[in-house]
């Protein structure tokens, strides 16, 4: 495993270990549902600029 100095964000896993460690890091992610349950606030909703100009 990876110093936390030496992780770089950005970048895609390089090898089968670090892919597995993300997968897991993923399965324990709380969904919106779950967020708002505890009064935290999901990510922005991201859109395309396509629908952005159309809600203008």
């Amino acid at each position: 495993m990876k110093n936390q100095d030496d992780i770089v964000n950005g970048n895609m896993a390089n090898t089968l270990e670090e892919l597995k460690m993300l997968g897991k890091q993923m399965e324990h992610m709380r969904d919106e549902q779950q967020l708002e349950e505890h009064n935290r606030i999901p990510d922005p909703q991201q859109f395309d600029n396509e629908e952005k100009t159309e809600e203008k």
